[in-house]
């Protein structure tokens, strides 16, 4: 089963859901179960199976989502705020972060992919002056091997690894900071079988248009991969989240409230998502 929470109420989630889902084929859209608001259920076609939840919406409909999903499901969530998502009583930064305490993990991988591409971010949602500070060799031997591994499980093979550096050219030999010397240590210790390149200038690594269904790329923090990945891809992407006992998935794009109830929201980012969902 695919299950879907349908993010905050006053975002975009559900009308992108709905207008994706329903360019499906009936028997595609079978395999779906949405966790929605009880004031929304009115809106939802026949067709669709549902749960209704009660407010704090967002948090409510993960919870339970999460309780339902096993080995072989898939949980899509739509986009929310993180002042609506918990744990323990807890506000927690985003879904990854809901998802490392739930389940106990701080090695959750943040991946994203579209068509051709993936992009693996070594570390995510921290400010950008803790990067450093929180990168080190074991870290990144250890979220390459859990990405490595659930891509084979869902997506296929792997064939070329590329690693950025954390400063500007890479460090330029020592001139311009010395902390690629962990991403050096950390590619020497990978025991992975595919080729393995780099540290290398993160502003260079897409400057051949060199994106491949079987190349991986990766990033020492999120807005040093996110960056081309949106350039390039726009809202045709998938966040994913590898390292639990299911495989997540979500769209790239946030609640976007100044479109709410417009009914003019681009959903083809959410289509996308659906059909990798489907496909896996």
């Amino acid at each position: 089963m695919i299950y879907v929470t349908a993010g905050h109420e006053k975002g975009i989630g559900l009308e992108v859901f709905l207008k994706a889902y329903s360019l499906l084929s009936s028997a595609q859209q079978e395999q779906f179960h949405l966790f929605v608001g009880e004031e929304f259920t009115k809106e939802l076609p026949s067709s669709l199976s549902y749960t209704a939840v009660k407010a704090p919406y967002s948090h409510n409909a993960l919870e339970l989502a999460c309780n339902k999903c096993g080995p072989n499901d898939i949980l899509v969530t739509m986009p929310t705020t993180k002042d609506e998502l918990f744990f323990n009583g807890k506000n927690v930064s985003g879904h990854t972060e809901y998802f490392r305490k739930r389940y106990d993990n701080e090695n959750i991988v943040m991946f994203f992919k579209s068509y051709e591409a993936n992009v693996l971010l070594i570390t995510d949602h921290i400010p950008l002056k803790e990067v450093p500070t929180k990168i080190n060799s074991d870290l990144i031997n250890k979220k390459i091997n859990i990405c490595v591994d659930n891509y084979t499980k869902y997506f296929g093979n792997l064939n070329e690894i590329i690693i950025s550096g954390i400063n500007p050219h890479a460090g330029e030999g020592g001139i311009l900071g010395d902390e690629e010397k962990e991403v050096t240590n950390a590619i020497k210790g990978l025991t992975v079988k595919q080729k393995v390149s780099g540290p290398l200038p993160a502003d260079g690594l897409f400057i051949n248009d060199c994106f491949a269904h079987d190349k991986l790329f990766v990033y020492m923090y999120h807005d040093q991969g996110l960056a081309p990945f949106k350039t390039m891809f726009k809202s045709k992407g998938a966040n994913i989240t590898l390292g639990l006992p299911f495989l997540r998935l979500s769209v790239d794009h946030g609640t976007a409230f100044d479109l709410y109830g417009k009914d003019c929201a681009n959903y083809m980012g959410c289509y996308y998502v659906l059909k990798l969902a489907l496909k896996v």
